[in-house]
């Protein structure tokens, strides 16, 4: 079934954390608001963390609990089953709820952690789940998510990520999708030197100092330790690292000081306006041990900065990358291969400029007008199956 520009569908989005704070969250929003263009949408979630766009409606679900997260997340699903079962044309699941008719996947799928091991190690992790409520909550879930029932479409924000589901539910794989993440620069060329100046002098980082950033929510999987590591190894004053995103700075406190690099390394916490930080930096390092896209890089690359990223074995976005676009890192686990390969942005700044340039034209043809796209086939592919629409 394809939708005309005529139409318009009653949709329920539903999402635990409304905010443009972490790759699926700011993913949903940026293609919740383009939906809300055209077509009446409510939004079912437990906190919203960014400004409300006057075309959406929005509707609180209590949250009761904070721990144990999976009960939570089971009550979640429940209310909001009940606050949306068979009253929209779809609902649009971001979340572990089991009676969507369209799902987004953001991350890999629990049962993975199952089907990509085998012997003794496969043996152990499911006794250890067979006594783990956490673990069973959480793959019924999945289960109930991950079907074709009522002709339900799975969006992938990533081939990498297909794959990955594919591998442990090769039975949906008719009704598996891939929306890619988009990406769009709000600021003009002299709004960036501002927020550049304005960020650097708060940091008390001059021009001359070689600036690498770092954005993650889970600064461990991302690889922040290792890249202290690489810094140190490199041994010059003149490298700075700003690092944000959503975790606790703590667990790498000692490490930074180890190293002498509390003058060097600044903390920034939440950043829910990026366009402040990517114009401060001279290039993203993103060192990740698993991505299945990696947003972060994107909005790099469209910022003009030069990237070190993992390679497409860690890595969604880097299925899409070249050498002449981006230095893709082998082993992200190697900091002497990650100290190797700033050292070579720090030493040519012709090749910075040669990858910078190629990287922003690589953003240049991916829009969120082309996620709303993908996502709007799979709305017609849904509601072709769907008896009572």
């Amino acid at each position: 079934m394809n939708l005309n520009n005529s139409q318009q569908l009653q949709i329920a989005v539903v999402i635990q954390n409304y905010t443009r704070i972490g790759g699926a969250e700011r993913y949903c929003v940026e293609l919740t608001e383009r939906l809300a263009r055209q077509h009446k949408v409510h939004v079912y979630c437990q906190s919203i963390g960014t400004s409300q766009s006057k075309d959406i409606q929005f509707h609180i679900i209590p949250k009761r609990l904070d721990k144990p997260r999976y009960i939570n997340d089971l009550l979640f699903a429940r209310w909001v089953r009940q606050a949306t079962e068979n009253k929209f044309d779809i609902i649009h699941a971001h979340a572990r709820i089991p009676h969507a008719n369209v799902q987004t996947l953001h991350v890999p799928c629990i049962l993975s952690r199952y089907t990509e091991i085998s012997g003794l190690k496969k043996f152990l992790r499911y006794l250890n789940t067979a006594i783990s409520p956490r673990m069973l909550s959480y793959l019924w879930l999945e289960k109930q998510q991950l079907c074709t029932k009522n002709n339900r479409q799975i969006i992938a924000v990533s081939e990498f990520l297909a794959k990955n589901i594919l591998c442990s539910y090769p039975e949906i794989s008719q009704n598996i999708n891939i929306a890619y993440p988009g990406i769009q620069v709000d600021s003009m060329p002299e709004v960036r030197v501002s927020s550049r100046n304005k960020q650097r002098t708060l940091l008390n980082i001059s021009e001359e100092n070689f600036t690498l950033l770092f954005i993650a929510n889970n600064y461990k999987n991302k690889g922040l330790g290792v890249l202290l590591e690489a810094i140190h190894q490199i041994n010059d004053s003149n490298i700075h690292l700003i690092v944000a995103g959503n975790d606790s700075p703590e667990k790498f406190i000692d490490q930074v000081k180890g190293f002498q690099l509390t003058r060097n390394v600044h903390f920034m916490g939440v950043c829910e306006d990026m366009n402040t930080l990517y114009p401060a930096a001279d290039a993203l390092v993103h060192p990740t041990l698993s991505d299945t896209y990696a947003m972060v890089v994107l909005e790099a690359m469209a910022y003009s900065l030069p990237v070190i990223v993992s390679n497409k074995n860690y890595c969604g976005f880097s299925e899409h990358l070249s050498a002449n676009e981006a230095i893709l890192i082998d082993n992200p686990k190697d900091s002497t291969e990650i100290a190797t390969h700033i050292k070579t942005l720090l030493n040519n700044p012709k090749h910075c400029l040669f990858l910078a340039k190629n990287g922003h034209k690589k953003t240049q043809s991916i829009t969120w007008e082309q996620t709303l796209e993908q996502t709007l086939l799979a709305y017609g592919k849904s509601l072709a199956g769907n008896k009572h629409v």
